[in-house]
């Protein structure tokens, strides 16, 4: 079931030099940021800094550690000393890299004070440390009616068809659903089968050949896309894989779901490949290509101003098989950082994930790999949460 209501929005900025109170009518800054170290986001030299950030009162931060790197790197949370501005900063945390490669989350309550802090890396080793800190808060919010966004909710109770016993098309005036028909066998482009006690979309890529996948999403219309740097822009899916043996999971992306295409990303051990995405790519995917295979990944498939190309973080396992995964999240802010959740937990912010200007859709996407066994997947519901337009969109 559809329905358009507004929604309440809290606010994200990347390297912005002060942090404020949360507002309840912001619009996607300027009220919290992700410091890093502007040079290329990595930590891979002795005495190397990320930006700073300037924490309010009790205001919690929380720092993502990950990268491809030595056990012996030591890389810590410092707190400026006395007035801001001085330049000179003690260390209140030392950060978990004792494990080479280890994914990490840390978080540190600020005191009383508005106080700055940074990032610093005292012993360099080997390889290079991703270190990212955020005063983002880390539970998911609940986007409710206010008269700057606009929230798309569909609970796929409600079809166009008289038979409400079984499937039916997706509406084409808002969706886009195609399944790969080239070298395989039995695949099923999303249907809207209302047989769901709780209403679903159910898709399954086809078998046979590897990289073969079922899409649903958005058509990328002016009323149904979004652009970066506009305001808050969100999609929240809860989706059941049959198979966590191939690929699959939500994307943010300016592309769309096309008929016969291969998946939009692959992740091959660690590197990540945009497959035809020309700016703009952020997801939460599961491959069993990836060295974590049974795994959540967050991903960035551009080359950013800060300099990184396309990278893959760790985040939560997967879910079991033929059972809905937790519900799956991401935010993306006026400046293209974007937040990924699972289960309402904030697990990867990534700075400058999408391009500023990109006009930007939601899809789900599924399919084998290696195998040669096609993937089912069930959508429940979808939330899609786009600015306010300033002029009426056709």
């Amino acid at each position: 079931m559809l329905k358009w209501i507004k929604a309440l929005g809290v606010a994200a900025i990347l390297a912005f030099p002060m942090a404020m109170p949360i507002s309840a009518n912001d619009d996607g800054g300027p009220n919290h940021f992700i410091a890093v170290n502007t040079t290329d986001q990595l930590l891979n030299a002795a005495d190397e800094t990320s930006t700073s950030l300037l924490a309010a009162p009790f205001e919690e931060l929380t720092i993502f550690v990950s990268g491809t790197y030595g056990a012996s790197n030591v890389v810590v949370l410092q707190r400026e000393v006395g007035s801001p501005g001085s330049g000179s900063f003690e260390t209140v945390l030392t950060l978990d890299t004792s494990t080479a490669n280890l994914r990490t989350i840390a978080s540190w309550t600020n005191g009383p004070n508005t106080d700055n802090y940074r990032l610093k890396m005292t012993t360099f080793d080997t390889g290079a440390v991703v270190a990212y800190m955020t005063n983002y808060p880390r539970t998911s919010r609940d986007w409710v009616a206010d008269k700057d966004f606009v929230v798309w909710w569909d609970d796929f109770q409600v079809t166009n068809d008289l038979n409400q016993d079984g499937p039916t098309v997706i509406n084409e005036q808002m969706y886009i659903g195609t399944a790969n028909t080239v070298g395989g066998a039995n695949e099923t482009a999303p249907v809207i089968d209302v047989s769901n006690l709780e209403g679903a979309v159910t898709m399954e890529s086809s078998d046979g050949t590897a990289d073969e996948m079922a899409c649903f999403g958005a058509i990328l219309a002016a009323n149904q896309s979004a652009t970066v740097g506009d305001g808050w822009i969100s999609f929240e899916a809860r989706v059941e894989f049959s198979t966590y043996a191939g690929k699959g999971g939500i994307v943010l992306s300016d592309t769309i779901c096309v008929a016969n295409a291969v998946s939009l990303t692959n992740v091959t051990g660690t590197t990540v490949d945009a497959n035809g995405a020309s700016d703009s790519v952020a997801g939460i995917w599961f491959d069993d290509g990836a060295t974590s295979a049974l795994f959540f990944h967050a991903l960035s498939a551009i080359a950013n101003a800060e300099g990184a190309n396309a990278i893959t973080v760790v985040g939560p396992a997967t879910a079991t098989a033929g059972n809905y995964a937790p519900e799956l999240r991401i935010e993306v802010d006026n400046l293209g950082n974007a937040f990924f959740f699972h289960d309402g937990t904030l697990f990867h912010a990534e700075p400058l994930a999408v391009t500023v200007g990109a006009e930007i859709g939601f899809r789900v996407e599924l399919g084998n790999s290696a195998t040669t066994t096609g993937v089912d997947g069930t959508i429940d519901y979808i939330e899609w949460v786009t600015p306010r337009p300033t002029a009426p969109t056709t």
